[in-house]
């Protein structure tokens, strides 16, 4: 290749680079950005994750040392500002059940509604409503709570699901559709100190013939 050549090849690249530096650089200057705000995101939520934790773990605290006004004000603080944090949920199923133990069943019953409206997680979503059908029911609302028991939302938790409706059912004096309810509710699955408890509850309904009509 001689001289000449290599001149035109000089002066062609000079050329190009100053019709193309522009557009080079702002790509690699967006690159660049975005390499670090996803970097920076992820820093972000690792914090945010952290103090969730602790505020959590102070939470359990103060429910253990029985400090209401601080459980209260944890507690929706938690549910506030970290929602989209599993320790969201998990604060409202811990408010819940604290509640619930003192016989709020109107502040146990909203608190669980927060789960199943805000977590993420379907299996916690599947156990809130598990638990609000207790609280509904606890409130003298057996109607509304079989409504909450829709077995197409339950996922992990159906046999328990199937359970309680035969517990509601038998509570209404429809022995059938109780028997129903708990032969379904041993099929699914319950857990083995679960299937026990339902062996002796149909053992009680030996003779209430099931109603598949009822079970719904």
């Amino acid at each position: 290749m001689s001289h000449y050549d290599d001149e035109a090849q000089v002066q062609e690249l000079k050329r190009w680079w100053q019709e193309n530096w522009r557009p080079l650089a702002a790509g690699i200057v967006l690159g660049l950005a975005g390499i670090f705000g996803w970097e920076a995101w992820q820093s972000h939520r690792t914090r945010v994750s952290e103090q969730a934790s602790q505020m959590y773990e102070d939470l359990k605290k103060a429910v253990a040392a029985g400090k209401d006004d601080q459980v209260r004000a944890l507690g929706d603080r938690l549910l506030e500002e970290f929602a989209a944090t599993p320790y969201g949920a998990q604060a409202a199923l811990l408010l819940a059940h604290r509640a619930a133990e003192k016989g709020d069943w109107e502040s146990a019953s909203r608190r669980l509604a927060w789960v199943v409206k805000h977590a993420d997680d379907d299996g916690l979503k599947a156990l809130a409503r598990l638990r609000r059908a207790r609280v509904v029911w606890a409130q003298g609302k057996p109607d509304e709570a079989l409504e909450l028991l829709d077995a197409k939302r339950a996922g992990e938790f159906a046999g328990l699901y199937e359970e309680l409706r035969g517990d509601i059912r038998l509570a209404q004096g429809d022995r059938g559709a109780a028997r129903a309810a708990y032969e379904k509710a041993l099929e699914l699955g319950v857990g083995e100190a679960g299937r026990e408890q339902l062996r002796r509850k149909l053992d009680d309904l030996a003779d209430a013939a099931p109603d598949a009509v009822g079970n719904g």
